[in-house]
């Protein structure tokens, strides 16, 4: 899988989101995949990815990536990249990612590992 496949399946996966499609997200990671989104408990399953998706969708955030790197082997590659991120009503945010792919065994990729941070500094007490 090279950079072009990567960039590919990430405009399915913003796509889906930006379109408001949970189930079209979630459908792009393995069924056991885990996300680890910032100051929460990992989210482990497809349909568990599913639900989180779908809360978030409620904000009416739009995504935009920006891809860095590709690491590649035959069967996985992390892709390393920056997100923007704009929610009605809310400062827009800005951060980095890295996605772990494998392959599948009908020869297609799935996202196995998502994590994501935001740039965004915490608020000082």
């Amino acid at each position: 899988m090279g950079k072009k496949d990567i960039e590919k399946r990430e405009r399915d996966w913003l796509k889906a989101f930006n379109g408001g499609d949970a189930s079209g997200v979630a459908k792009l990671y393995e069924e056991n995949a885990r996300l680890l989104p910032p100051n929460s408990d990992i989210v482990q399953g497809r349909g568990a990815i599913e639900g989180y998706i779908k809360e978030f969708l409620t904000t009416e955030a739009q995504l935009s990536f920006k891809l860095l790197t590709v690491h590649e082997s035959p069967d996985l590659c992390a892709a390393v990249g920056e997100y923007e991120m704009k929610i009605p009503g809310a400062p827009d945010d800005k951060g980095k990612y890295i996605e772990v792919w494998r392959r599948q065994g009908d020869g297609t990729w799935q996202v196995a590992e998502d994590i994501f941070n935001s740039n965004t500094p915490l608020p000082t007490a």
